[in-house]
């Protein structure tokens, strides 16, 4: 749905002015016309959808009288109730919201025999009162998701101006925030005027490695999802004087990295007969039972009564069944490329590696062979009793490893999603170093999302759409005069 600028006439005025294209910008813009406010997208690549688009489509609902603890102790103490009072509130009115755009949902089992998404904190205070669901569509969950919201807004007739990045906010004197400067991928920048508002639906900051290196607790990492999130929402918040929150929380994965692809590959081990080591032929986790938000950690838990442990990079080891048991990466991703059955293409291209034994396989890894045959011998010796004395790994998850041939793949620290990013209140206004709302001002979704340490199934989705929406209402409430903001 691109146009040329500005979409709104000669003088480059709108109402709100949206900086980002993904579920968030669209949330906020979709909102915003339906208040019967002019509206504007602008979207740095050259497709909207952010990392919607390679999203497993989760969505969460959370009721009963502990549903606020249940947030509250999910982001031990980094957010205020009354955000996260707020969110809750948008959770209860999202279901119905999705299907006044035009959308079916189901809810995702994830109890009993027949789930199909584990449980997501089922000890945390509040748990019985989760419900994840999904809009249903012919393609997986996050497309139909991306689709929907898509259709919703060319039904408004929102333009979207791809290829178009914001680069500056504009402020008056008082340091209200009245437009942003954006620039065309080729061609001059423009100031665009925003009466009622700017939302930076930017995303988070995992493609941008000196931000990363910054405020990640582990460095190296890699992108695994949208190559457009590189922080721009939070650069231009903090340049008008935003204070920032949760800058050391993300989630992701075990990841694959090759320079034929710009996207780091996820990988996930379906076969039972596996374990992960470091690059000293060592393991240092329990490679099951981790929630899938919480992957990374055991890589923050450094040992420094260990010479360099855990060291990077990691190893995945596998055997035939495990190998054949289903594909190592089966997640959506910007790469576009389909991982194999049993993974014959990707050893073909020399991804994955085999080894005729575990001396073959420790100089692949370049480890000490007589370290990675005990780590192995030890791995496998747990697997045969159902007793990991090292990592409690559950004896229903572990099966000795075939050790005539074996396979190992590379795996360094990659990121879906980071949550860091400018402050916001309820009204999701972003705040200031002196905990003042920024007037005109706005933020939604990854670009500083309120979960503080731990994140819920679909709590990226869910805050881009519920923050989106608040976002949006709020600047359709409060008007400018002149250069002055005007809150109601």
């Amino acid at each position: 749905m691109p146009s040329s600028l500005p979409p709104d006439g000669s003088d480059g005025t709108t109402d709100v002015l949206v900086i980002g294209g993904g579920l968030a910008g669209l949330s906020a813009a979709i909102t915003a016309a339906d208040h019967g406010a002019r509206v504007m997208v602008v979207e740095k690549t050259p497709d909207p959808g952010g990392n919607c688009r390679y999203s497993g489509g989760n969505l969460i609902d959370i009721t009963g009288r502990d549903s606020l603890r249940h947030l509250e102790a999910l982001c031990f103490g980094k957010t205020g109730r009354a955000v996260l009072a707020a969110y809750l509130a948008g959770l209860h009115d999202l279901p119905d919201s999705v299907e006044a755009l035009g959308g079916r949902t189901e809810t995702i089992p994830h109890t009993g025999q027949g789930g199909s998404l584990s449980e997501c904190w089922p000890h945390l205070p509040g748990a019985a009162g989760v419900r994840y669901y999904r809009v249903c569509g012919p393609d997986h969950a996050g497309l139909a998701l991306w689709d929907l919201v898509r259709s919703a807004a060319a039904r408004r007739s929102v333009p979207i101006q791809c290829g178009v990045a914001g680069t500056r906010l504009l402020r008056s004197p008082d340091g209200a925030v009245t437009g942003a400067v954006v620039t065309p991928e080729s061609g001059s920048p423009v100031a665009i005027e925003a009466t009622r508002g700017v939302i930076l639906a930017t995303g988070g900051f995992e493609n941008d490695p000196a931000l990363c290196d910054a405020y990640l607790p582990l460095s190296p990492t890699f992108p695994m999802s949208h190559l457009g999130n590189t922080g721009d929402g939070l650069r231009m918040a903090t340049d008008a004087g935003a204070s920032v929150w949760h800058m050391s929380n993300f989630f992701g994965w075990w990841a694959f990295r090759t320079p034929e692809y710009p996207a780091a590959f996820g990988i996930a081990f379906a076969g039972k007969s596996h374990l992960v080591v470091d690059a000293d032929g060592r393991r240092f986790c329990a490679e099951t039972g981790r929630e899938v938000h919480d992957r990374m950690r055991p890589l923050t838990d450094y040992h420094p009564d260990r010479l360099n442990y855990p060291h990077l990079p990691m190893y995945g080891i596998f055997d035939d069944r495990a190998r054949a048991a289903a594909p190592l990466s089966r997640g959506q991703g910007p790469n576009g490329y389909q991982w194999s059955d049993g993974s014959q293409r990707e050893l073909d291209r020399g991804w994955v590696h085999q080894g005729d034994g575990p001396e073959a396989i420790a100089k692949i890894i370049g480890c000490d062979p007589a370290t990675f045959t005990e780590t192995l011998r030890d791995f496998n010796a747990a697997a045969r009793t159902g007793q990991d004395p090292q990592f409690g790994r559950a004896a229903d998850t572990m099966e000795p490893l075939e050790e005539d041939r074996l396979y190992a793949i590379e795996m360094w620290p990659g990121v879906s999603t980071t949550c860091g990013g400018p402050r916001r209140d309820e009204f999701a206004r972003i705040i200031d170093s002196a905990g003042r709302p920024i007037p005109g001002l706005y933020a939604a979704g990854g670009n500083g999302a309120i979960w503080g340490h731990l994140t819920q199934h679909g709590g990226g989705l869910t805050d881009a759409m519920v923050f989106g929406r608040i976002a949006a209402r709020h600047a359709c409430s409060a008007r400018m005069l002149g250069r002055q903001a005007i809150r109601p």
